[in-house]
């Protein structure tokens, strides 16, 4: 049985004030078709499908489509509630779409989501996990033990009818990590934290032949190669310009056999970085380098003052998102500016620095509150 897994569509999202929708639609109709050249049975939505919990009108519409369009080709979809997404809205109706081959876990209740399906190997079990804040999931399953994500996952998943000789394939939207691995991550996510006790161990997917991951926009595997975020279809920010965005493929055949590899994605507009003086960056030779329709961040290097950088960007390049003014300073300044402060204090350099953002004397009691902190951060007498 072959599925096609995706995540993070977030659709709706705002990119530097451009709205993604037209994107998103272009990307959303590049994997029907896919789905079918790969002749998958099924599509693995795991989170983030909107950007945000009351989505506009027009992203519903989105959805709405692509979804309708796959179930009248007779693809089921598997679909959980991320942390961008209102669970309530994500799993409205979900009684009824069923019957065409949705399935939707958007809200938690303490009981497990499961589906089970046939094919000529015997059983495959798909279980359908939403992000839950562990509050939610304590109240539920009524475990004192339940204070962070980790033991949350852990006490849900264990609420799952595990069959050791059957596949089995989990759907889930966290942080995860393996030991002291985490993700790469880029700055387009709402991360919930690096760290302490909002990351989920990979360990807790034990007994899974496939893991389909959401939360993190980079295609990626963790704890394992069956263990695998599939990264959101399109570049949310410029963090992720060498990212190479792709679906999974996955192919369960019998017991312990599954094939993975990935199918990339062609979006409408690239987003990519260009550097160098105004005057360069509307060359000709730069020009045609590129498509000018390419989502655009300019570093603009000129040493005088520009009137109106991005409109005369936009004039060439009207998908222009962001204007990066950086000053270029000679070499020697440099070296003397370096020299002026190895020869200071670090008191006395706070000192200016207090004075030139602040506008306000260094008076003796500020001086003495610093230099406490200094003496006890360094260990030293000031």
């Amino acid at each position: 049985m072959k599925f096609i897994h995706t995540a993070d569509l977030h659709i709706g999202k705002f990119v530097n004030e451009f709205s993604m929708l037209k994107d998103q639609e272009y990307i959303l109709n590049q994997m029907i078709d896919i789905i079918e050249e790969e002749q998958a049975d099924g599509l693995i939505i795991a989170g983030d499908i909107y950007d945000r919990s009351i989505p506009p009108a027009e992203a519903v519409s989105v959805l709405d489509n692509f979804l309708s369009r796959l179930v009248d080709k007779g693809i089921r979809i598997f679909m959980i509630s991320g942390n961008h997404d209102s669970p309530e809205r994500i799993g409205f109706a979900k009684s009824i779409v069923e019957e065409k081959g949705l399935y939707i876990a958007g809200t938690y209740d303490g009981n497990a989501r499961s589906i089970t399906l046939q094919d000529k190997y015997g059983n495959l079990n798909i279980h359908l996990l939403p992000f839950v804040k562990p509050a939610v999931v304590k109240y539920y399953l009524q475990e004192d033990k339940i204070e962070d994500y980790h033991h949350s996952v852990e006490a849900m998943i264990k609420k799952f009818d595990i069959v050791e000789n059957e596949r089995n394939i989990l759907l889930t939207h966290y942080f995860i990590t393996s030991g002291a691995t985490i993700p790469e991550i880029s700055d387009s996510e709402s991360v919930i934290s690096v760290g302490g006790v909002d990351n989920v161990d990979a360990s807790v997917f034990e007994g899974y032949d496939y893991v389909a991951l959401g939360h993190i926009h980079r295609p990626q595997i963790i704890g394992g190669s069956h263990i695998r975020y599939a990264g959101s279809p399109i570049k949310y920010s410029f963090s992720e310009v060498h990212h190479k965005k792709s679906v999974t493929v996955i192919e369960l055949k019998e017991k312990g056999k599954v094939d993975i590899r990935t199918r990339e994605l062609t979006p409408i507009h690239n987003m990519r970085k260009i550097k160098g003086n105004l005057k360069e960056l509307m060359s000709e030779d730069i020009i045609k380098e590129a498509d000018v329709n390419d989502y655009i961040q300019a570093t603009l290097t000129d040493a005088d003052e520009i009137m109106d950088p991005i409109g005369t960007l936009r004039s060439v390049y009207p998908n222009t998102m962001q204007v990066i003014i950086e000053k270029n300073i000679k070499n020697n300044e440099n070296v003397v500016a370096f020299e002026k402060i190895k020869n200071r204090s670090t008191i006395d350099i706070y000192e200016e620095f207090y004075q030139s953002v602040t506008g306000q004397e260094f008076d003796e009691k500020r001086y003495e509150v610093m230099k406490e902190i200094i003496e006890e951060a360094s260990g030293e007498e000031v």
